[in-house]
């Protein structure tokens, strides 16, 4: 089975063109019909507000329990539970179970790897019984050289096995990206793996950038969940990306987005038929093996390794929780506030890339026989709506709402035009009022602050947010997600660039 992205396949240029035609025609069309049929749009935009009203306070909802499921996971021994569950099942030992952890890196600060690796060291689970490969590109060869010999120096003794690969440049037919140093990395590390004969089904494969930083927990998690999970079913492990090592120096719009970028991950964990890969995480060596490790097409190579797993397993695949988290950076560079915006409009602009998934999902997977009908289109409605979501909802609320009162100058007259202002601007500022959640959540889990300089920004940070939001979510949402999408229906496809970020010394616990 081909499982990786074949744009000369029938039709596929063609459904690449879907998702950006759906996003532009939402844009077009009610400027047309604001100026002939202004109560019709007007009647349709308050609909859609009432739609994201309700959404908003689901949202509310899922993230108090996700709360509530971060606060009891992280005060669990999962080492203990694996020993607890061995006892009780001859059949199921903990210590069976592998860990290689691959860090993908480029031209990384070996500050940064340090605190990563730090991260893995300190972990609740047998050093003995995790292989770390740190997988550097051959296009940073001199400076990679250096910092590897000098961390080899320091954690080559520390684990069952310290590796370092070197990804070879300009290796044909791949695109360069994290996903293509992970199958070098991963290849490299099988080798080792297969001179002490472990078991392809005994090993977990955890997939991390240079800035993770694991939950002491995480390992133990992980290898109690896939030890109770033995029905047949073939899984990924989805920890919670907290974008929090740095959160407090970072610019006050930044450290909005991180939050919610981090608390969305904390949303959808509480709804696992909705999660996909993303970022860290973490699947079985065997099942690695099946999909021929990552894409090397593609630069979005956690989300898309979901389908390619879900193809090859014809639906018999699923994402489970893991709710410790694994702390990132947040977008910082050492150029000032404009470099860092520009940086965090780029990585939205690469995580929105997802949406190249769609053509592949209609052309392998939608018409795929062997995959459950009802599970396939639903799972293909999802993914479409969530592009679509991210592309056009802050703009629709933001700015096609008010359409009707600009573009017709008879709409004026009108009964619901004399009601649309206060009906429309009462249903959006309802909807803000999760903001308050969200206040209280984020002052539970952030790590602690500095103790000068702060309380101020804070506070201005939430006055501000009623009007802030709505622009950045703009900027940084809807305006990155379109041009993702426009470019993947002109054919000027994205190419990985890896998103800077300063380091700091924050370690949040």
């Amino acid at each position: 089975m081909n499982l990786e992205i074949d744009r000369n396949e029938r039709n596929y240029k063609l459904w690449e063109k879907l998702p950006g035609a759906l996003t532009w025609a939402v844009f077009i069309v009610p400027i047309i019909t604001s100026i002939y049929y202004p109560a019709v749009i007007a009647s349709i935009i308050i609909v859609y507000a009432l739609y994201w009203l309700v959404k908003a306070i689901l949202m509310s909802y899922y993230l108090v329990i996700g709360y509530y499921q971060y606060r009891t996971s992280v005060k669990i021994n999962w080492l203990e539970k694996c020993k607890l569950l061995s006892k009780s099942n001859n059949s199921t030992n903990w210590q069976d179970i592998y860990h290689l952890a691959i860090i993908a890196t480029y031209k990384e600060d070996i500050q940064t790897l340090r605190y990563t690796i730090d991260a893995i060291l300190n972990s609740n689970y047998p050093l003995d019984k995790i292989i770390l490969n740190l997988g550097f590109e051959e296009r940073d060869y001199d400076n990679a050289k250096k910092i590897s010999d000098q961390l080899a120096k320091e954690y080559a003794n520390k684990f069952k096995k310290f590796i370092i690969t070197f990804h070879p440049k300009d290796i044909p037919g791949e695109v360069p990206g994290k996903g293509t140093n992970l199958i070098f990395a991963c290849k490299e590390s099988l080798k080792y793996i297969d001179s002490l004969k472990i078991d392809h089904n005994k090993v977990l494969v955890a997939s991390f950038d240079s800035d993770n930083r694991v939950h002491k927990e995480y390992f133990a998690s992980v290898t109690y969940n896939h030890l109770i999970n033995n029905d047949g079913v073939h899984r990924v492990y989805q920890p919670l990306s907290m974008y929090f090592n740095n959160i407090w120096h970072v610019p006050l719009a930044i450290r909005s987005i991180s939050i919610g970028s981090s608390f969305w991950q904390m949303i959808e964990s509480t709804r696992p038929y909705r999660m996909r890969n993303f970022s860290a995480h973490t699947q079985s060596l065997s099942d690695l093996l099946v999909t021929n490790y990552w894409s090397v097409k593609s630069i979005v190579e956690d989300g898309h390794q979901f389908w390619r797993s879900y193809l090859a397993f014809n639906g018999n695949y699923k994402v489970v929780p893991i709710h410790l988290p694994v702390y990132q950076d947040a977008v910082l560079s050492n150029k000032g506030y404009l470099a860092t915006f520009h940086e965090q409009y780029i990585q939205k602009r690469r995580w929105a890339w997802g949406c190249s998934d769609i053509p592949f999902v209609i052309t392998k997977i939608l018409f795929n026989n062997k995959i459950p009908f009802f599970d396939r289109w639903v799972q293909f409605f999802r993914l479409l709506e969530g592009h679509f979501s991210w592309s056009t909802t802050s703009i629709i609320l933001g700015v096609v709402g008010w359409m009707p009162k600009y573009m017709n100058s008879h709409f004026h007259e009108t009964v619901i035009a004399y009601n649309f202002p206060f009906i429309y601007s009462r249903i959006l500022t309802l909807a803000m009022a999760g903001l308050v959640v969200t206040l209280v959540i984020s002052q539970l889990m952030l790590p602690p602050k500095p103790k000068k300089g702060l309380t101020w920004s804070v506070l201005l940070e939430w006055v501000l947010s009623p009007f802030l939001l709505p622009i950045s979510n703009i900027i940084f949402s809807s305006l990155p997600a379109i041009e993702s999408q426009t470019r993947l229906m002109t054919g000027n496809y994205l190419d990985f660039r890896v998103t800077v970020k300063a380091v700091t010394p924050a370690n949040p616990k």
